[in-house]
């Protein structure tokens, strides 16, 4: 005799999965359970989205790309109050997963995300989006494969840029991070010198919109937006 399925049982499943992995990890970002925000990750990431939200209403951007999106946050944002075309890049499986258990369990549309590596090959293959977001991931390139990569970095991401790119990044006196030591000396003004570099690998404007702590809060890391 046909027994009919257990419509429930894949969905308990889901939920509990979704709590074990939560807990796994030191979540990078805040989460989105049961309708409800989980206030964790490492970043300050509410006051991010401020000035992320302000930059995508100002430009009346319809689409966004957040290269490095860990949990999914700003992703996951950008969909749900803005109503943007949303995507997602991270190498990180873990983070990743949790990114895309929340789209199905939250409903949160539209939204999606990819997992890769960040190089010039996938960036040449991608299509241009109105609002890129590229926070806390150059630092991590430019001490592993130096200035003059990132510079090509930027200049083959600059033609992705419909509207605007908000980007930040580590910085060297930011001394509790031993990676600091690894990147180049930006002096006593690193904003300055971040702002220098950007316009190096020729975007047209670079403005200073804010500031939020680095990782371990002993410096504060400015926040740009940026236009092609």
């Amino acid at each position: 005799m046909y027994k009919k399925p257990l419509k429930k049982i894949p969905s308990f499943i889901f939920k509990i999965y979704n709590k074990q992995l939560i807990k796994s990890y030191p979540n990078y970002q805040p989460i989105f359970y049961n309708g409800k925000l989980i206030m964790g990750g490492d970043r300050n990431c509410l006051d991010r989205w401020k000035l992320i939200k302000k930059e995508i209403i100002d430009c009346k951007a319809s689409s966004v790309l957040d290269i490095g999106c860990a949990e999914g946050f700003y992703v996951l944002q950008a969909a749900k109050e803005c109503s943007c075309v949303s995507l997602g890049i991270d190498a990180d499986i873990r983070r990743l997963s949790m990114a895309q258990n929340q789209i199905s369990s939250e409903k949160i549309m539209p939204a999606g995300f990819l997992l890769a590596e960040v190089n010039e090959e996938l960036i040449n293959k991608l299509p241009k989006f109105d609002v890129i977001v590229f926070m806390s991931v150059m630092h991590h390139m430019m001490y592993s494969q130096g200035k003059d990569y990132c510079k090509n970095i930027l200049m083959v991401l600059r033609k992705l840029v419909g509207k605007v790119m908000i980007f930040e990044m580590g910085q060297s006196n930011e001394l509790k991070n031993k990676w600091a030591e690894k990147l180049p000396d930006m002096g006593e003004d690193p904003h300055k010198w971040i702002k220098e570099f950007i316009l190096s690998a020729g975007f047209s404007r670079v403005a200073k919109i804010g500031e939020s702590d680095s990782y371990y809060k002993d410096q504060g890391r400015a926040i740009f937006k940026v236009q092609p």
